[in-house]
């Protein structure tokens, strides 16, 4: 049977994204018996002195009953949840999935009737650091060293990890060598009717990334004519997930603007794919951060905040890491062995302040555009 056969037999038997972090991760939490209660961390996390504020914060939740986290958002991978509450026993994590809107209306109902719920808001960057202006959320003391970067205004938000995009292509077709190393190759005649992406006529990353290129004035004129050309000689599906098929299928060579997760998933089942991270030449290296924020009035403020720290430990990081995104910590390894996020030319983005306003005019455009 053939790589490719293989693939076919095995997608009838998909394991849900959802799943894919239930597996056990490459993180080593230690046993809940000799970590919960006396500092022994062993290292897992940080310092000695980090460790020594984690198990403070910890015996705080402990002391304060403290036993759960009740998060409003898209639930991480399921790795996450299961290391935490291996290494801090007695404190459970549960997500519902509450978004935007939703999410806000849901607050400002525990708002009026004193009755909160909600410790941490988790999603993508502009509900988060929307958020945290508005004065939904708590300023946060981190135990990690978190670049400032990685922080919303006024500490008020934390970012652990990124999503990340490139270009994925079939094994049997071509080799990893051969891809194009940039914007300008890809949508160049060589590859003209051999790429397959998701319309960013649907919205979502696909028209941000589009949107990002078009502001500021430097990243207008370095990307410009792009759009033009994925229009032109790219084909388009509707779907993310669509654009690993129609590659793993070989229906296409490449498929642009993966998203990595997506990959992790599909590779698994066998598909002769092959991720190819970042693009080397000019840089535009699509990318989502995600993050969380500690609510105002939080119940459990202690053990909130210990799950958003632990998501900047050594541990956490390894662990979303070993789940298929990508760890903001400085020094940590890209997942599946892609380079540090430090070594990536990313897409220039505005300012979270910034953003959170500025990019809406050039969606509407982008989606508009592609004739969403």
């Amino acid at each position: 049977m053939s790589k490719r056969q293989r693939w076919l037999v095995a997608t009838a038997l998909v394991v849900p994204l959802a799943l894919l972090g239930s597996c056990s991760s490459g993180a080593d939490p230690a046993d809940p018996g000799a970590s919960g209660g006396d500092g022994g961390y062993g290292g897992a996390l940080g310092s000695a002195e980090q460790e020594a504020e984690f198990e403070a914060l910890y015996q705080a939740a402990v002391d304060a009953g403290e036993n759960q986290v009740i998060a409003y958002g898209p639930p991480p991978a399921r790795a996450l949840i299961d290391a935490f509450q291996q290494r801090f026993p007695g404190i459970e994590v549960n997500y519902q999935q509450l978004q935007t809107a939703e999410r806000i209306a849901k607050l400002e109902q525990e708002k009026q009737t004193e009755n909160y719920v909600a410790d941490v808001a988790s999603d993508g960057r502009t509900p988060i650091v929307s958020m945290a202006v508005d004065g939904w959320c708590q300023e946060m003391d981190t135990i990690m060293d978190v670049p400032k970067e990685w922080m919303g205004p006024n500490n008020a938000a934390m970012f652990p990890y990124v999503s990340v995009f490139g270009l994925v292509i079939n094994t049997d077709m071509m080799d990893a060598e051969d891809a194009p190393q940039s914007w300008e190759e890809l949508i160049s005649p060589e590859w003209e009717g051999k790429v397959v992406m998701v319309s960013p006529a649907a919205g979502g990353a696909a028209a941000f990334t589009f949107a990002m290129m078009q502001t500021p004035e430097e990243n207008a004129e370095k990307y410009a004519g792009i759009k033009e050309g994925i229009k032109d000689n790219v084909t388009l599906v509707a779907r993310d997930a669509l654009v690993l098929q129609e590659v793993a299928q070989g229906t296409y060579p490449i498929g642009a603007l993966a998203y990595y997760p997506y990959f992790v998933e599909t590779a698994a089942q066998g598909a002769p794919i092959e991720f190819v991270f970042p693009f080397t030449e000019g840089g535009g290296n699509m990318w989502t951060k995600s993050g969380n924020c500690l609510i105002e009035n939080a119940p459990h403020p202690n053990a909130g905040a210990l799950w958003m720290n632990w998501l900047t430990s050594d541990e956490g990081q390894t662990v979303l890491a070993d789940s298929g995104w990508y760890p903001t910590m400085p020094g940590m390894p890209g997942p599946g062995g892609l380079p540090p996020l430090e070594d990536i030319d990313l897409l220039h983005a505005l300012p979270d302040e910034e953003a959170i306003t500025a990019y809406g005019p050039y969606v509407k455009e982008v989606i508009a555009f592609f004739g969403g």
